[in-house]
């Protein structure tokens, strides 16, 4: 290295095709391996790098997704950083595997050993498409109507320095919930006063974040939110559709209290999932506040904190 070198005569022109000897790559500073002794931080790393990359499906097929990732890695007292483009790299040895969260873990375990941490954790967040059949309209060969609903997934897998792996997935379900009191008052107004009235009703949202020891797919968790809350919002609707989904509102009017309590039974009776937690909001329509609530399944220890914090409902209201 030439430390005589001064700025006025360094170069001022880009050389196209420069290839670096092996003598400079040996010699390039290293800043966030050097000595160094500070406090442990507790995750470092980054997010939102975005990767195309393909999920499995149920069904067995598979859909490109567009994901957001975030990797973590836990850094100790005797280091200042870490090589943040080798989380990228890490992915991209996988990039053109198909995905579902046990591969995920996986690429966790490579992406701990690369950067040679004590604790490391990966979320991969995406919108996965299923398609959603019509409630009553039928095309002129009598197959449903419908479009594709978006919904929008988390992979969340953390590995500490044992080596223990927990998976969880976390899942937006959005419905329709008409208010139980809202509905009473008027039918009230129409009997005593034979007024009409329209009961108020919402576009709401559950997160639901369940830890697994089989596997769950995206699918199944889809189906027990329907099950346990028939009124998802719709992608397909016509005229009969509208009234149809009016009828089912009807027959299914929903406190954030009666919600949450509905996702609990159904998600705690499923035998391949060991914890989960479920935050519901309930977006007014007569007040300017939403209405919320959140639940876990109680086990202990749980890997979920039981507190549930401004920022999980906060992250529901869009």
């Amino acid at each position: 290295m030439n430390k005589e070198v001064k700025v006025k005569d360094l170069k001022r022109t880009y050389q196209e095709g420069y290839t670096p000897t092996q003598e400079y790559l040996d010699n390039m500073p290293d800043l966030q391996n050097g000595e160094f002794k500070g406090i442990p931080i507790d995750y470092v790393g980054i997010s939102e790098f975005h990767l195309p990359i393909r999920i499995k499906e149920k069904n067995g097929g598979t859909q490109e997704v567009m994901a957001s990732i975030s990797g973590m890695v836990n850094l100790d007292s005797a280091n200042r950083g870490i090589n943040m483009s080798r989380i990228i790299r890490t992915f991209y040895k996988s990039a053109d595997q198909i995905f579902d969260i046990n591969k995920l873990e996986e690429v966790l375990h490579n992406y701990h050993k690369d950067l040679n941490s004590f604790d490391a954790h990966i979320l991969m967040n995406f919108k996965y498409r299923i398609w959603q059949d019509a409630l009553v309209s039928k095309k002129d060969d009598g197959t449903p109507e419908g479009g594709w609903q978006y919904y929008n997934v988390t992979f969340d897998v953390n590995m500490d320095k044992t080596g223990e792996f927990k998976k969880l997935i976390h899942f937006d379900y959005i419905y329709s919930s008409a208010c139980p009191c809202s509905t009473e008052l008027s039918l009230y107004n129409a009997y005593q006063e034979g007024v009409y009235c329209i009961p108020h009703s919402q576009r709401s949202i559950a997160r639901i974040s369940v830890e697994f020891s089989d596997i769950v797919w995206i699918e199944d968790i889809l189906d027990m939110c329907k099950q346990a809350i028939p009124t998802e919002t719709q992608v397909f609707v016509k005229r009969a559709d509208e009234g149809n989904f009016a009828w089912l509102n009807g027959a299914n009017v929903i406190f954030v209290e009666d919600a949450i309590r509905k996702l609990y039974d159904v998600f705690d009776q499923h035998k391949g999932i060991k914890d989960f937690k479920i935050v519901c909001s309930h977006r007014e329509s007569l007040h300017s506040h939403q209405a919320v609530a959140s639940i876990t399944k109680g086990i202990k220890p749980s890997i979920f904190n039981h507190h549930t914090s401004l920022e999980d409902y906060l992250s529901l209201i869009c």
